[in-house]
């Protein structure tokens, strides 16, 4: 994925401007020192808003994969795990969305025409992705007994 090799350079960008300003004395103590401060905080703010900029082209492209977000470490995974976001979400999103546009776009389902949501699902491609939503949602399941299972093993007895 074009992100995730972005993502690793700016990443090791990142972590270059972070030494840089560890190293830099805080509070400044010339006009030098702290002229040269502003300027790393100032390279440090365009370098996130660099990220964030290539982050939503990146999203208009495959917005998908930004909720799997394959780059990030295993306890950011775990994070979005905890916080809410897991992948039955994307099937959520994906059905909610297509039942909007079914309902706008009902009159042009019946003349035939293609609207480009789950309509135009072949009857195996839509049975696969129930399939599919189907062993996702045993999955989640199965990580969520464990991590109950987890949980109970760590109460005091």
């Amino acid at each position: 994925m074009l992100f995730q090799r972005f993502y690793n350079t700016w990443f090791e960008q990142l972590r270059q401007l972070v030494q840089q300003l560890s190293e830099a004395p805080i509070p400044p103590t010339t006009e030098e020192h702290h002229h040269q401060l502003r300027q790393l905080v100032q390279k440090a703010m365009s370098h996130y808003a660099e990220y964030y900029r290539a982050k939503s082209a990146a999203a208009k492209h495959d917005v998908l994969s930004f909720f799997s977000a394959p780059w990030t470490t295993s306890l950011e995974r775990s994070l979005h795990w905890i916080g809410g976001w897991r992948p039955t979400t994307a099937f959520h999103l994906v059905y909610t969305e297509s039942s909007i546009l079914f309902e706008s776009h009902v009159v042009d389902i019946l003349r035939g025409f293609h609207t480009g949501d789950l309509g135009d699902l072949s009857p195996g491609q839509f049975r696969r992705v129930s399939e599919l939503q189907i062993e996702t949602v045993q999955q989640e399941n199965d990580i969520t007994d464990e991590l109950s299972d987890w949980q109970a093993c760590m109460l005091p007895t």
